[in-house]
Order: C-alpha cells, then structure tokens, then sequence
C-alpha cells in the first residue's frame, strides 16, 4: 500500500530542469545570434556584452521554470478530472472502510501518483485510517490546503528570484559601460573624438532596457502561470470537500458506552479463548510427540489409533470451545437486548409519568381556576351585600322619620279629642256655676 508523500520530495525538480535546460538553450542562442546563420545587428548589439549574455541566460531558465510550471499545472487539472476514487454517493461511511478507498487509490497510473491530487487524496485517506476516526478532518484538511499553497507559493522562488535580478543586472551593465566609456579621458581626446565618448554612453545603457523588457515579459508570463495555478487549487479543494470531507461518519467514543463496554470485553473473551485453545492444542501436541516417542517401537496401527484418538479429542476440544465461543455471543446479544429493553421500559415510564403530572397539574390549574371564580363571585355578593345594607339603613331611616310624624299626629289627635271634650263639659255646665264646683274643678283658685 502507498504510503503518504512529503511535499518536499518533488520541490527541487522544477529547479534542476529549469538550470539543466535554460541555461544551454540561452548558450544555443547567443551562439547562434553572435557566431551564427541569425544575421541581425540590433541583436548582436544587444546581446554583446557579458552582463548582457548572462540576462539572457537567466532569461532563459526563468521562461523554462514557467514552461515547466505551466506543464505540472496541466497535469494536475488532468489528474483532476479523473476518477481516482469513487463519487461519493451521498451515503456515510465508517472511518475504518477507508481500505476500500485505498486500493482503488492504488489502481492509478505511475504519471498520476506523481501529482499534488493524488498526494492530497492519499494524505486525506491516511489520517482517516491512522485516527480511526474523522474528528479533526475538518483542521487537517485545511492544514493540507495550506502546505500545497505554500509549496505552490515557493515553486516560483527561481522565478521571482530571476524577476528581481535581472534589473539589477541591467543597472550593472549601465554602470560598467559608463565607466569604460568615461575610463581614461582626457580633456584632448574630448576635443578630439567626442563621438567616441557619447556612443559609448549610449551603448552602455542597452544592458538596462534589455533587462527591463526581459523582466516585463518575465513577470507577465508568471502572472499568468499563477493564475492557472489557483484555479488548479480552488478546483482541487473543491474536489476534496465534495468527494472527501463529509464521506466518514463523525463517530465519537462516548456516544455509546455499553456498545463500546460489551465490545471491549468480547474482543478480550475471544483472545483468552484463542490463547486457551493454543494452549491446549500445544499441550496435545507435546502429548502426542511423547507419545509417539514412547510408541515409536510398536506398530504402525497402534500409532495410527493413537494418532486419530488424539484429532478427535482435538475435534471435540475445537467443537467444544466454538460452542463456548456461540454461547458468549449469545449472550453478549441477549444482554444488549435486555439492556435495550430496560431502556425502552424506562423511556416508557418517564413518558407515563410525564402525562400524569401532566394532568395533576391540569387539575390544579382547573381547581385554582374555579376558587378564583368563587372569590370573584363573593366579591360581586359582598358589593350586593353592601348596596343592600345600604338600602335598608334609607328604609330604617325613612320608617323612623314616619314614626315621629306619626306620634306628632297623635299628640296633635289626643289634644283635640281633650279641647273637644273640654268644649263640651262647658256646654253642659250652667252659665253661672256655683262656687264649690268651681273650688272643685279649680281647687287653687286660679283661673285655667
């Protein structure tokens, strides 16, 4: 199986073939310019002067590092497109299952296991089947981003390295040419041979625009070879989030911590059952090559008996522990039923007595509801109550008043019945009554 792949195994093959391959076809060049068929003034007069020569040589191996750059990057986009895995069907899969994945990894092409794609997708898969688990996926896969950018970013250090240079030596190309133009004048040879003096100014500024237009083409080139670049990367992560980041179940080991108990203690019954039966069949073993040492000199059908009484002692002790072996599964099952049943019991009690308190509460609220009602009812009756008090004490108040008047009355009545009376004894009486009625009827001689 393929192991996973450092990124800094392939980084310095860009470089190598850049220097192996740019610096001959610079020498073909200026050969050809200088020595050969290629008649053009205007090129020699560029291409003459050393520091002019070596532009050209780190010209070439810049443009060579893009074409090769630009080459590795349409592989990759090739890699891409194809089918190195299956498409994820949408369905999740448990980390461990990432072998399957694996081995239809390996099924690629040599030219493909070469590429940034395929490293990635391998590095991806690996972590899965190390961890065991897909927690921290999320983290390593943007870990894994980062170095390809980064390695992508450091691919164009000869570029950009070159890109810097070769202004520079353009400048040094100017400053060597003033000074051998300006070296060893005198003030006769300018009155002389002035033309002298200002063409060799002139040409002494070529290795400048040489290295200015060699640096324009240069860094347009590797503007463009970045671009495709990222592309190449935005579609890889794209690929790696569609087909890998959500492919493996999220499994954490708390989640199911009787699954895990009674899985731990099945896997130690079965390697105690493994080293039991080793152990047994060794003992036979040693039995039987003692045995057969002790009977060597008997013949051959008491070894044959003893050989065969010893396979079916080994059968039955074989047939014996797989029966052991299926009970302990039995009962490894019948627990998590049983534990599946006490939890399903006691989801359906808390269920019960959820409704219950449920409706004990319902009938507080309906008994508070009612008392609230009854308060409400009383205070209507005691404000009936009142209003009624109310009018009995005007009904009391008017009765009393009618009693005063009604006693007035009498007094009023008895008065006239007592003048009436009076009035009549008067009229009874002689006009001129004697003086001992009138003592008896005024008995203090006073006048009524």
């Amino acid at each position: 199986m393929t192991d996973a792949i450092n990124p800094k195994t392939t980084s310095l093959a860009g470089t190598s073939i850049s220097l192996i391959i740019g610096i001959p076809f610079a020498v073909g060049f200026w050969s050809l310019v200088m020595y050969g068929p290629i008649e053009s003034p205007i090129m020699k007069r560029y291409l003459g002067h050393p520091v002019e020569f070596v532009e050209i040589v780190m010209f070439s191996c810049a443009i060579t590092a893009l074409v090769f750059k630009l080459s590795k990057i349409l592989k990759e986009k090739n890699a891409l497109n194809k089918t190195l895995i299956p498409v994820w069907d949408n369905i999740q899969i448990h980390p461990l299952e990432t072998t399957n994945l694996l081995e239809n990894l390996n099924t690629a092409t040599d030219q493909t296991k070469k590429t940034i794609v395929f490293r990635r997708f391998l590095n991806v898969l690996h972590f899965v089947k190390q961890r065991g688990s897909a927690e921290d996926l999320d983290d390593q896969l943007r870990n894994f981003a980062d170095a390809d950018s980064i390695e992508f970013e450091g691919s164009f250090g000869l570029t950009r390295f070159i890109t810097w240079a070769i202004p520079i030596l353009g400048f040094l190309g100017t400053v060597l040419g003033i000074t051998g133009a300006i070296s060893g004048v005198t003030p006769e040879m300018l009155e002389k041979s002035m033309s002298t003096v200002t063409d060799g100014l002139a040409l002494s500024f070529d290795a400048t625009a040489l290295a200015l237009a060699l640096t324009m083409v240069c860094m347009f080139f590797s503007f463009l070879v970045e671009k495709s670049g990222d592309q190449f990367l935005e579609s890889l992560e794209r690929s790696i989030d569609k087909n890998l980041a959500h492919r493996f179940l999220r499994v954490q080991s708390d989640q199911n911590p009787i699954v895990e108990i009674l899985s731990r203690h099945t896997k130690d019954l079965i390697k105690s059952t493994e080293n039991l039966v080793t152990k047994q069949v060794d003992l036979w073993a040693n039995s039987f090559e003692k045995i057969t040492a002790q009977a060597e000199g008997s013949g051959t059908e008491s070894q044959t008996r003893m050989r065969n009484a010893l396979e079916e002692a080994l059968t039955k002790t074989l047939f014996s522990h797989q029966q052991q072996m299926e009970r302990y599964e039995l009962n490894s099952s019948d627990l998590g039923r049983k534990f599946a049943e006490q939890v399903n019991k006691l989801a359906s009690s808390l269920h019960d007595s959820s409704i219950q308190q449920q409706q004990s509460l319902q009938k507080v609220v309906e008994g508070l509801t009612r008392q609230t009602n009854s308060l409400v009812e009383l205070q209507q009756g005691e404000k009936h109550l009142i209003q009624i008090q109310n009018l009995m004490q005007q009904n009391l108040n008017a009765i009393h008043s009618t009693g005063d008047f009604q006693e007035a009355v009498h007094c009023l009545t008895a008065a006239v019945h007592l003048l009436t009376s009076k009035l009549q004894g008067r009229n009874n009486e002689p006009f001129f009554p004697s003086t001992n009625s009138a003592s008896r009827s005024n008995p203090s001689g006073k006048v009524a």
